[in-house]
């Protein structure tokens, strides 16, 4: 199976790159196409993970507050910033 590259540009920037690396044609194509998609699927991953930590931050924001206790008394703190 073949492809035909019908930029000179395109081509030029292959066959240089293809020769700085030490690899044919081909198998520069597979390296640069599978390092683009891992990107992409990387920045996938992370814009579902970042949706997943809204919808956990929006859930918890609708939740009654149970405590009338300040930050620091829940953590523990003194009136001079340290532990009891």
């Amino acid at each position: 199976m073949g492809i035909s590259i019908k930029s000179a540009e395109a081509e030029r920037k292959l066959r240089r790159v293809s020769r700085l690396l030490g690899k044919s044609m081909t198998a520069t194509v597979l390296e640069l196409a599978d390092a683009k998609l891992k990107e992409i699927d990387v920045q996938k991953d992370r814009e579902r993970r970042l949706r997943k930590i809204d919808e956990i931050v929006r859930h918890a924001k609708t939740l009654p507050i149970l405590s009338t206790a300040s930050e620091d008394e829940i953590l523990g703190y003194n009136e001079n910033g340290t532990f009891d």
